[in-house]
């Protein structure tokens, strides 16, 4: 039990914890789209899921109808981040078990790209209109705080690579 109570795997294992934090961020704002009409101010947000995976958005009109709207398309760009902070938990805990000086280094690269992409949500994601733009959307907390998680995380799975017994 003492083989794997060293700071290094408590350093790694806290940056699996921040990956996973990354990771449910899936669920909170990524991006917000700010209108104006008038006087009127309105925010609308969408989550990393409904960005990566593409969004319907479904209103009900009069005498029971609904009217469907396709908004966002799939997204690989937007799916890669999650893709790497998953490889890169998956690493940092196998770097706890097994004791190869390369898985370390590995998880902290797929976590700095991840950290790196979640910053790109806005450009990455796909428009369901082919004549639609990006523009006046901005990034929101989830995408944020799961860039920064990342970083964090990367620079977490490096440190015992430094570290001195």
């Amino acid at each position: 039990m003492k083989k794997y109570l060293t700071l290094g795997n408590i350093l790694v294992c806290g940056a699996a914890v921040l990956g996973l934090v990354s990771l449910f961020m899936m669920f909170a704002p990524a991006i917000s789209y700010t209108a104006e009409v008038g006087a009127f101010k309105g925010t609308q947000t969408f989550t990393g899921a409904q960005i990566t995976f593409g969004y319907t958005e479904k209103s009900e009109v009069i005498l029971g109808q609904t009217l469907e709207a396709q908004i966002f398309k799939f997204s690989f760009g937007n799916f890669l981040p999650y893709l790497l902070a998953v490889v890169g938990v998956v690493f940092a805990v196998l770097s706890i078990f097994f004791k190869c000086k390369y898985i370390a280094p590995a998880a902290a690269v797929c976590f700095l790209v991840a950290g790196v992409l979640f910053f790109c949500a806005v450009p990455f994601t796909v428009p369901a209109a082919k004549d639609a733009t990006m523009k006046g959307y901005t990034l929101a907390a989830g995408a944020i705080v799961s860039g920064i998680f990342s970083i964090i995380s990367a620079a977490l799975c490096v440190v015992p690579v430094f570290i001195k017994k």
